[in-house]
């Protein structure tokens, strides 16, 4: 068998997305939630199939629904959203689809924060666009976000994160992204510190 068969990529591409309404007020008036929860499992199912993975099972709490993903997993609670691939899904593809429902289910009409990162795949070009490089990712998310910044840390002919992030410029405050360099950073700490981890 060939790579393209036996080779499985565990680097994980994770996208994280805030969001908000311009009109509380009519949103409340006209009965919807502006709570992501409240959008079913049906959409969630055809949502994923964007990002070409699938829903296994789910949890909740008062807080956040999990869902165990054929691909890795997404955390939906009522203004945030977090999915986690692996494999050769195609995260970013589910993009504008994630958008919609959440603009039609929910009213959110904003965008408050956004953050994309993945580590360096072992074998790029087994992935599917616009996940085959990260020039390509980042034109994906500038396509549909403005004040966006891209990064990469570490050696580029090396381990590298890739990392993009948008913040509207609206002054409302909200959680720090999440940020997965844990294997990236510690490299560079003393195993000693590192045992605790």
């Amino acid at each position: 068998m060939d790579a393209e068969h036996t080779f499985f990529e565990g680097t994980e591409k994770l996208l994280e997305i805030w969001f908000n309404s311009s009109d509380r007020k009519q949103a409340s008036q006209h009965g919807q939630e502006l709570d992501l929860r409240r959008i079913s499992k049906d959409d969630w199912t055809e949502l994923l199939t964007h990002a070409k993975c699938t829903i296994l099972s789910e949890i909740s709490s008062n807080d956040v629904t999990a869902f165990l993903l054929s691909e890795s997993s997404m955390f939906v609670s009522s203004n945030r959203f977090i999915l986690k691939t692996c494999g050769v899904t195609t995260l970013l593809n589910a993009l504008q689809p994630l958008l919609k429902l959440a603009k039609e289910k929910c009213n959110f009409d904003i965008v408050e924060s956004v953050f994309y990162s993945r580590r360096k795949f072992r074998q790029p070009h087994l992935q599917k666009g616009p996940h085959n490089s990260f020039d390509a990712e980042v034109t994906t998310l500038e396509e549909t976000f403005e004040n966006g910044a891209a990064y990469a840390l570490g050696r580029l002919n090396g381990d590298t994160w890739y990392l993009y992030t948008m913040e509207s410029n609206n002054g409302i405050e909200i959680p720090d992204q999440t940020l997965e360099i844990s294997d990236l950073l510690f490299h560079f700490f003393d195993q000693n510190f590192c045992s605790d981890f």
